[in-house]
């Protein structure tokens, strides 16, 4: 059990939204508004990265280090984790962070 539990806000970005099925959301910048969170994310369309804004609305429950649960089978995770190397986030990622 953690000793103290870590609001989403002060998570190290950026984050990683996986959905239950097999979709993801990278985030680049998470805020609160009301009762949710915007979410500014990053996704490859075509040639090119473009921004786009997704609502978390379910209260995110810090679980473990750098490990947040939302609704059923959704979970919000640091990216910049060893376990996630070989995510296709983690390029997206790189490729954002040099045109930076």
């Amino acid at each position: 059990m953690l000793n103290q539990r870590l609001d989403i806000q002060e998570a190290q970005l950026p984050l990683l939204v996986t959905m239950p099925d097999d979709t993801w959301h990278l985030v680049i910048r998470i805020e609160k508004v009301n009762e949710s969170f915007r979410c500014t994310c990053i996704r490859q369309q075509d040639d090119s990265i473009q921004n786009y804004f997704y609502e978390i609305t379910d209260t995110p429950f810090h679980v473990g280090s750098g490990i947040w649960e939302l609704g059923y089978g959704c979970e919000v995770m640091t990216l910049l984790d060893d376990s996630l190397i070989s995510h296709p986030a983690m390029l997206l990622w790189k490729q954002w962070s040099k045109d930076q």
